[in-house]
C-alpha cells in the first residue's frame, strides 16, 4: 500500500487526536466586549446664522464618522441627529462639532471659513447599557460679533476645554452626567427633577395650599367654598424622575360609598418647586369636587362627611407617568371663606 493510500485511511480517525495533542496551538481569543454610545446632536436656532455642521467622531484616536451636514431651511430635519459609536467597553470617545456659515465676517486668512461655534465631548463607551452623550450648539458660545449685534462673544476654547453656556469647561463628560437613552431625547433634557441618570418615577400625594403636607390614609380634610361659590380641598404632590416642566398633573376623585357621584376631573400644567432629597413638589392645587354642578348651593353636601378615593397622576414629555392614590376623610363641616365653620354651614 502507497504511503498516501495509508494516509488516507488514517487520517480520519488520528488526525483530530493529533490536533487535541499538538503543543502550542493556543484557542482563538475570545471577541472583544462590544460596547457603545449614543451621541446626540442638536442646535439652538441660530437664526440662519448657521449653514452646515461638521461632526468628527473618534474611538480611541480612530476616526469612526466624519460627516458635513447642511441645516436650516434646506435640510430642516438634519437636526437633531443620532450617531451610534461601537468599540470595546471603556474605550474613549471623542467628539468635536464645528458650526459653520459662509458669511463673509467668518472669514480668516486665506479666506478659510472659521466655524461659529465649536463644541467637544469625550466620554467611555459603555457595556451594558445605551447611554447618550448629548451636544448642544448654543448661540450663548457664538464666538464672533455679527455687524450690529450687541450680544456678548463668548470665548474661543481650547481643547481640551469646550464652550458650554458662554463659558469654558472641560470636553470630558463623567459618567454619571450621561443620559440613559431615550427615543424622546431631543425634547427632553435633564434638570433637577429628571437627572440624566434616574431610576423609575416616584409619585407622592399630598395637601396644602401653599406648601406640600404629606397626606396620610384616613386622614380629614375640610371642603372649602371657594370665592365663586364652589366648593374645594387642596392637593399637593411630590415626585422625583419626571420632567420639571411641561409635565400634566391630573386629579380625580370617587366617593367610596356612592362611585357614582359625578367629580369632574382637574388638570394642570405648572412647574414643580425643587425640594429636598432630589424630590420636586407642586402645591395649591384647587381640586373643586362640584365643578360643573349646576346647583352650586346644594350639590356639596353629598360630600360632607364622606370617605372620598383622590388620586393624582402625573405624565412627562416623554410620557413617563406615576400615579397615587389616598383614601380621605371629608368634614361633616364647610370650612367657610371667614375661615370660620359657622357663617356657610346653614
Amino acid at each position: 500500500m502507497s504511503a498516501r493510500r495509508f494516509l488516507s485511511y488514517l487520517a480520519p480517525a488520528v488526525l483530530p487526536a493529533l490536533l487535541v495533542a499538538c503543543p502550542g496551538s493556543a484557542p482563538d481569543p475570545e471577541p472583544a466586549h462590544e460596547a457603545q454610545l449614543v451621541v446626540g446632536v442638536q442646535a439652538d436656532d441660530f437664526g440662519g446664522l448657521v449653514e452646515s455642521v461638521h461632526i468628527v467622531a473618534t474611538v480611541d484616536g480612530k476616526v469612526a464618522h466624519d460627516e458635513t451636514v447642511a441645516i436650516g431651511a434646506s435640510n430642516p430635519t438634519a437636526l437633531p441627529k443620532e450617531i451610534v459609536l461601537q468599540g470595546t467597553a471603556g474605550a474613549k470617545a471623542e467628539v468635536v462639532v464645528e458650526a459653520l456659515t459662509s458669511q463673509a465676517a467668518t472669514r480668516g486668512p486665506g479666506g478659510a471659513t472659521t466655524p461659529v461655534v465649536v463644541r467637544r465631548a469625550a466620554a467611555p463607551l459603555i457595556p451594558d447599557a445605551k447611554k447618550l452623550l448629548r451636544i448642544q450648539l448654543e448661540t450663548r458660545c457664538v464666538t464672533f460679533s455679527a455687524p450690529g449685534s450687541t450680544a456678548p462673544v463668548a470665548p474661543a476654547c481650547a481643547a481640551p476645554q469646550t464652550c458650554s453656556a458662554g463659558r469654558c469647561i472641560a470636553e470630558d463628560v463623567p459618567f454619571d452626567q450621561l443620559e440613559d437613552y431615550e427615543p424622546t431625547w431631543p425634547s427632553s433634557p435633564p434638570d433637577f427633577c429628571r437627572p440624566a441618570q434616574h431610576g423609575p418615577p416616584e409619585l407622592i400625594l399630598g395637601t396644602g395650599q401653599t406648601d406640600f403636607a404629606p397626606l396620610a390614609d384616613g386622614q380629614t380634610l375640610q371642603l372649602e367654598r371657594g370665592p365663586q361659590g364652589g366648593h374645594h380641598i387642596w392637593i399637593a404632590a411630590r415626585m422625583k424622575n419626571l420632567r420639571q416642566s411641561g409635565s400634566r398633573t391630573t386629579l380625580t376623585a370617587k366617593l367610596v360609598d356612592d362611585p357614582s357621584a359625578t367629580i369632574a376631573p382637574a388638570a394642570y400644567v405648572f412647574t414643580f418647586d425643587r425640594d429636598e432629597g432630589n424630590y420636586c413638589k407642586l402645591w395649591g392645587l384647587r381640586f373643586q369636587l362640584d365643578s360643573g354642578a349646576a346647583d352650586l348651593a346644594t350639590t356639596y353636601k353629598q360630600f360632607l362627611g364622606k370617605k372620598l378615593e383622590v388620586t393624582v397622576e402625573v405624565i412627562d414629555s416623554t410620557n413617563a407617568k406615576a400615579t397615587s392614590t389616598k383614601t380621605i376623610q371629608l368634614a361633616d363641616k364647610l370650612l367657610c371663606p371667614d375661615g370660620t365653620t359657622t357663617s356657610c354651614n346653614l
